[in-house]
């Protein structure tokens, strides 16, 4: 009859290992493709990966950042983006959610409207949008009265220097840099389709060609490389 419950052969106890436990922490933060759209994952303090150097590179974009674009979301990163909440009426929790992320990168609400972009309403429905990003209406029309909620600080034209910090942009992004970079498209002459924040084929066709003109690698993905020809 066995006296102990534990022991092993011979009398000597049986040690249980340690099991390790994962440290969720570490599993990098970087967006995914679901039905054909990327798909950004939420971010707060302490998040690294992708995802988290898309959203220092457009909080730079648009003044609320001035750190480096490191992709690691620490406290610098957390105070822009409680900044850029605040200005946009979005509980101020420093997380980068679906809210935040919608704010950060606005899909247009119609192709000839770029979101921002304020139009007078009694301009002809058919007039196309021009690489010029100032409203059509008069000056005492003033572009606070645009009722889409858009971030207040200036986005149509960041510093030349500041290429470093620029996104990486894909075909399907959306958003102010989409629009800055179908801008900068249009100056060098290998874009002329509207200015519509939408990263669609006549943009990837653009990109392609300026890149296959400058020697650069035609995948169609505006990196620094091709952010460095565009300024």
């Amino acid at each position: 009859m066995l006296l102990a419950t534990g022991l092993g052969w011979g009398g000597h106890a049986v040690a249980q290992q340690p099991v390790p436990s994962a440290d969720p922490s570490v599993a990098p933060a970087n967006p995914t493709i679901s039905g054909g759209r990327i798909v950004r994952p939420t971010l707060r303090l302490g998040s690294q990966g992708e995802s988290v150097r898309e959203l220092q590179s457009m909080l730079v974009l648009l003044g609320y950042y001035a750190g480096p674009v490191s992709g690691v979301f620490q406290e610098d990163t957390q105070l822009a983006v409680q900044r850029f909440q605040q200005a946009t009426a979005i509980t101020a929790d420093g997380i980068v959610g679906p809210a935040t992320w919608s704010k950060l990168l606005p899909a247009p609400a119609a192709e000839t409207t770029p979101p921002g972009q304020t139009v007078a309403t009694t301009a002809p429905a058919t007039n196309p949008p021009t690489a010029n990003p100032a409203p059509t209406n008069p000056a005492t029309n003033p572009p606070a009265t645009n009722s889409r909620p858009t971030p207040p600080p200036a986005t149509a034209t960041p510093p030349a220097s500041t290429t470093a910090s620029l996104p990486i942009l894909r075909p399907g992004m959306e958003g102010e840099a989409v629009r800055f970079l179908q801008q900068r498209l249009t100056a060098k002459r290998v874009y002329s389709g509207p200015i519509s924040g939408v990263f669609g084929p006549q943009t990837e066709a653009a990109v392609r060609q300026l890149q296959r003109t400058n020697n650069l690698t035609v995948d169609g993905i505006v990196g620094p490389a091709t952010w460095s020809v565009l300024n």
